[in-house]
């Protein structure tokens, strides 16, 4: 199965089309500019990494396991918070074991490895991934802290700098194996999914450690990237866009929970049109176009039209399966089954509902039986093998509804027990581990 698409021309239409196929991107295509600042060096923020003050050891604010802020909707696993903690910690330090690595071109650098490529060193949204796991994870980590000031200090020094004006608060999308950022690498674009992670981190580092002490503002941090990412990566109406192929959108880029974060963070309206305009397309695409199924594509076309359809292929990942429930869209329940838990939000419930539903009774209740993709129309796309990072997600799918209870109890079962330390699966795997244990929480 191919996860993930990366292009690998230097080209400047090429890297155009690299940015789409990672979802980043916006202004349009003729908006590429290159402002050289970062490329190979050891910025950060502008500033000499070696000049920041090393990170401060807690305290920690919400340590794991704490729950401090209960779920307002939504069910848990049957299993006891004591056994689930026990299988996330295993989880997280088998994963921190496998993924986390130092990076040779930025002094104190860390980054979440691109699996097994001997070509890139990580991509944008491993970052994201990397910065949310850690800071969910201080206190169970001593060094949470340590290593999220680490990515953070490599996510600073690489920015998207073919971005004008506020590339240097978004990340450059790829590096090099030895983390340096290049035109033939991510070209200085940013994707749009790993900089929404990171910015919903820094807000979370905010409540977990403070901003006024160690080496960042984390609250700083992630106003500046929010902002960045509403001058560059939306719509005046809420529609995320590409930037190759400004009216293209990704579905995995509807992360609702993180749009009320930045709400309340800047008091921005922009992010509550954002929930609004996800929730509007998603339930056209289940409805016109899945209406026996709710599934939604990876990627929708003409969303600046009234009449937005799946992408038949060639305007976002540049592959065929772009209208297929598949590596992209996967993703999904874990944004809106959290979001749901948390907000309440039952336009997020019956989203999940009816793609849930349609799981469950498609693979019999049985989470190993999940296809790895569907067509909308509810076909599997490959049944050869037990997909983690399709399984992973919809642990928080399966958290909006009690009816729900015995495929959410066999789906927590399954992960905790095969849990694999794989790129890109094993985030799929951590993540709604930590948010179906209960230790989720908002900025």
């Amino acid at each position: 199965m191919q996860r993930r698409l990366f292009l690998r021309s230097g080209s400047a239409s090429a890297v155009a089309l690299a940015l789409a196929a990672c979802g980043g991107g916006g202004g349009g295509a003729d908006g590429v500019g290159n402002l050289a600042t970062g490329v190979g060096s050891d910025t950060v923020g502008g500033t000499s990494a070696s000049t920041t003050r090393p990170a401060v050891d807690g305290p920690d604010s919400y340590p794991f396991g704490s729950r401090l802020d209960a779920y307002v909707a939504g069910i848990l696993p049957s299993a006891a918070a004591e056994q689930m903690d026990a299988a996330v910690r295993r989880a997280y330090d088998a994963w921190k074991a496998r993924a986390i690595t130092d990076v040779p071109t930025v002094r104190g650098g860390k980054a979440v490895r691109f699996g097994n490529s001997t070509a890139y060193l990580t991509v944008s949204e491993g970052m994201g991934y990397g910065m949310l796991i850690a800071v969910l994870m201080a206190g169970h980590d001593s060094g949470a802290r340590a290593l999220f000031d680490g990515l953070l200090t490599t996510v600073r020094a690489r920015p998207a700098y073919s971005i004008p004006d506020v590339g240097r608060w978004l990340l450059d999308w790829r590096l090099t194996i030895d983390g340096s950022s290049t035109d033939a690498a991510g070209g200085g674009w940013n994707a749009m999914d790993g900089d929404l992670d990171i910015a919903m981190a820094l807000l979370m580092a905010d409540r977990q450690w403070g901003s006024d002490t160690g080496a960042w503002n984390y609250k700083q941090e992630a106003v500046d990237t929010i902002n960045a990412m509403k001058a560059w990566n939306m719509k005046e109406d809420g529609t995320t866009k590409g930037m190759a192929t400004p009216h293209v959108s990704r579905t995995s880029d509807y992360m609702t929970g993180h749009f009320r974060a930045f709400k309340r963070a800047t008091g921005d309206a922009l992010w509550d049109r954002a929930i609004d305009r996800s929730y509007e397309l998603i339930d056209r695409m289940q409805t016109v176009y899945s209406p026996n199924c709710g599934l939604m594509p990876d990627f929708i076309i003409h969303t600046d039209s009234p009449n937005p359809i799946p992408s038949p292929g060639g305007y976002g990942d540049f592959v065929d399966t772009e209208g297929f429930y598949y590596a992209n869209a996967q993703r999904n329940p874990w944004r809106w089954g959290t979001d749901y838990v948390t907000s309440g939000d039952g336009r997020w419930r019956d989203v999940c509902n009816k793609l849930v539903g349609f799981v469950e009774r498609d693979c019999g209740g049985d989470g190993s039986r999940i296809a790895a993709g569907y067509r909308l129309d509810g076909s599997a796309i490959d049944r050869s093998y037990s997909p983690e990072g399709m399984i992973g997600p919809m642990l928080c799918g399966a958290m909006v509804d009690p009816r729900f209870q015995g495929f959410l109890d066999n789906l927590w079962n399954w992960n905790a027990n095969n849990f694999t330390t794989d790129y890109y699966d094993s985030e799929l795997q951590l993540i709604p581990m930590i948010v179906a244990s209960g230790n989720w929480w908002n900025p």
